[in-house]
């Protein structure tokens, strides 16, 4: 009879280091849209390309260190969604409450993180279709890996339920630009709850869908403003 051998168990050691190694990846992906005109060059084709391509890879490395800690799939069930629906809601309105007090207290409309999509949008656009795709139909699935999945199963598994939390809010927070201590404030919850609705469920699924569907109607607001 054939043994199959078993994968090892992916350490926590390791865990921390693919987090490392995701973080200075999802920074320098970015890179080529600065590099990005509206001018169809073969230049300007081959930095979105670049673009698109360093997305893709990042997210394939982050989602084979995932199901390497998390195995199997689970459908969400109608708690899942009602949890998810609430846990959104929640998030939108101390999103608006963080966001006054931003405006009258700080005197920032929006938050730096914000600010600097919206410059980014501004420069064309083919800058607009490729940063809409990858913030709606990549990012989520990128930084759900990373500061859910990874740092929760991976890096904090041994810890009781609500430090992974408020750790993984922090990192979401911190990863974010920000100049004030509201608009920090408001990446960190929405961070802690997204991974709240994690350790509730156990289906990355959930919070990838409410982070694809936040960032669509962030966009959407930009979209607005810049037309």
């Amino acid at each position: 009879m054939t043994v199959v051998p078993q994968p090892r168990p992916v350490t926590r050691t390791q865990s921390f280091a693919w987090v490392l190694i995701l973080l200075i990846l999802t920074s320098v992906i970015q890179l080529p849209l600065t590099r990005i005109t509206n001018q169809i060059t073969g230049a300007t084709l081959g930095w979105a390309g670049l673009y698109l391509v360093g997305f893709a890879v990042t997210v394939g490395l982050a989602s084979w260190q995932y199901h390497r800690i998390h195995r199997g799939y689970q459908r969400l069930t109608r708690h899942d969604w009602g949890l998810m629906v609430a846990g959104y809601l929640f998030v939108l309105v101390l999103e608006q409450l963080l966001t006054w007090i931003n405006r009258v207290w700080f005197h920032q409309v929006s938050t730096a993180n914000n600010q600097a999509i919206a410059q980014l949008l501004s420069r064309g656009w083919l800058v607009t279709v490729l940063l809409s795709v990858t913030a709606i139909g990549v990012s989520p699935f990128l930084e759900e890996y990373l500061f859910r999945g990874l740092l929760i199963d991976g890096c904090l598994r041994d810890l009781s339920f609500w430090p992974p939390i408020l750790i993984s809010g922090i990192f979401f927070a911190l990863v974010h630009a920000n100049s004030t201590l509201a608009s920090w404030l408001i990446y960190a919850i929405m961070g802690g709850t997204f991974a709240y609705i994690y350790r509730r469920t156990g289906k990355l699924q959930s919070t990838i869908i409410l982070h694809a569907f936040n960032n669509l109607l962030a966009m959407g607001i930009m979209w607005t403003g810049l037309h």
